[in-house]
């Protein structure tokens, strides 16, 4: 079994930050044009969408139950939304404003924190190894698409994130009383077994952290524009 922070989980690590960070570096200077952003940010969710599916399915092949096959968690449901996003919607659009927050937290805390590495003594276990990717494309894909202003972030828009959790807790819902599912969205666990990270606590820890970065950025954006 591989342990989270042993060795291989901290060479993973490594290697994730420096290309992730490299990916962003590369993509900001060399995509100066609205065009070719557009295009890098497309490239770069359906290499997303590739490494979600694949989880997805190796998850319901090694389960043995088709319905595996569809997300049950925040980043899961990050991961697909926001490739599809990527993909499909122009910039700016207020889908990002729901899936680019969820996936620069889930996928840094997962990436660094993956509960699910134990589940195979191979470290490349294809559900093992694929969660890890998707997670990390999902944080550095969302840190590209704010870095790069692909999406602004603004208090205008708020409400998509809060919105966008109350339709995952009702799809988890449904995953679970219609489709037979035994957890989804974290309803009936909390995030990390033995501790308060219930779903109602951490979804509102994380709405008060996001209203204090929307306000900060309002603050110092205001405060640049009156010094100019």
């Amino acid at each position: 079994m591989h342990d989270i922070f042993g060795y291989a989980h901290l060479i993973y690590l490594a290697v994730a930050i420096i290309l992730g960070i490299l990916s962003v570096v590369l993509i900001k200077k060399f995509c100066t044009t609205e065009k070719s952003l557009s295009v890098a940010i497309k490239i770069y969710s359906a290499v997303l969408l590739v490494f979600i599916l694949a989880n997805r399915i190796s998850i319901a092949i090694t389960r043995g139950d088709i319905v595996s096959v569809l997300p049950n968690s925040f980043c899961g449901i990050a991961s697909l939304g926001l490739a599809l996003t990527g993909i499909f919607a122009k910039k700016d659009s207020g889908l990002f404003h729901m899936f680019v927050y969820c996936g620069l937290l889930g996928g840094l805390l997962t990436m660094i924190y993956p509960d699910f590495l134990t589940q195979n003594e191979s470290f490349f276990y294809i559900p093992t190894i694929t969660g890890l990717l998707h997670h990390t494309v999902l944080f550095f894909l969302s840190l590209t698409i704010i870095v790069t202003g692909y999406m602004k972030i603004s208090i205008k828009k708020w409400a998509w994130l809060p919105l966008g959790l109350c339709v995952e807790m009702v799809y988890g819902l449904f995953l679970i009383d219609c489709l037979g599912a035994s957890s989804a969205m974290y309803i009936t666990e909390p995030l990390l077994s033995g501790t308060i990270f219930t779903w109602y606590f951490t979804g509102a820890l994380f709405l008060i952290l996001h209203l204090i970065l929307l306000l900060s950025v309002e603050f110092f954006r205001k405060r640049k524009q009156n010094k100019n």
